[in-house]
């Protein structure tokens, strides 16, 4: 009787069907279900964090703050911190590929995102996604800041869109004498192609910078930071596709 509930052993498989197996996965349509399967995990992974960008409340509503050269640049009051959401909508020259580039190129973030001194891939966990340390220069009388973050490029062929999703990463490493750590940061961006090789942009940004920061500086951050940001951006867009 006990023989009936003993495990038995996996049966093996064979010749042929180790055969038909070795073509499948070998084959195109293999590919394609491993490339879906990525997909789907990545796009589950940036769902995870999209709740976390919709409003809530009336108090969440958007307030346009500034507009300039097609950028349309808002901010609402934050559940999670002092320093407000900051949203940009705008349209870019180029492709979703292009912008995929400048935003996996993180050792060149020093030369179009505001404020960021230095910033370095400290891992890169696959072609679409890198773990990366950045150090952002503060005015005195506050302290530079810190962070390590988590980015994902989510790009889908069919549509040619792209999402993309930055997760600091507080405790990552440990922190460093003389720089204020970013307890909690939270990007994400959205990214639509358009008609005549154009792209539509969405950026949302929820960030606590930590420690003690001045209210003007917090406002530099909250309208200066943002236009010049973009602003190179298009202008790093526009130099790929002239």
């Amino acid at each position: 009787m006990n023989a009936l509930f003993r495990s038995r052993k996996k049966p093996q498989k064979t010749r042929f069907a180790q055969n038909v197996d070795n073509r499948w996965k070998k084959g195109p349509d293999y590919r394609e279900f491993i490339r879906i399967l990525k997909y789907m995990k990545a796009l589950y992974i940036c769902l995870l964090f999209l709740p976390t960008f919709i409003p809530g409340s009336d108090k969440n509503e958007w307030t346009l703050k500034k507009e300039k050269d097609g950028m349309n640049i808002y901010s609402r009051h934050s559940d999670f911190s002092k320093f407000n959401d900051i949203r940009v909508d705008m349209d870019l020259p180029g492709t979703v590929e292009q912008l995929a580039s400048i935003l996996l190129d993180v050792s060149k973030y020093s030369k179009w995102i505001y404020a960021t001194k230095s910033s370095t891939v400290m891992k890169k966990v696959n072609e679409s996604e890198v773990i990366y340390y950045s150090e952002i220069g503060t005015p005195w009388p506050a302290a530079n800041r810190d962070f390590y973050a988590d980015l994902k490029i989510i790009l889908n062929p069919v549509t040619h869109s792209m999402n993309v999703v930055s997760v600091g990463m507080k405790d990552y490493q440990p922190e460093k004498k003389d720089l204020v750590r970013i307890p909690m940061s939270k990007s994400f961006w959205s990214i639509t192609s358009g008609l005549d090789k154009t792209i539509h942009l969405q950026y949302i940004l929820q960030v606590d910078p930590g420690g003690s920061v001045p209210a003007w500086i917090l406002n530099t951050f909250a309208t200066r930071g943002p236009l010049e940001t973009f602003s190179n951006l298009k202008k790093k867009m526009e130099d790929l596709n002239k």
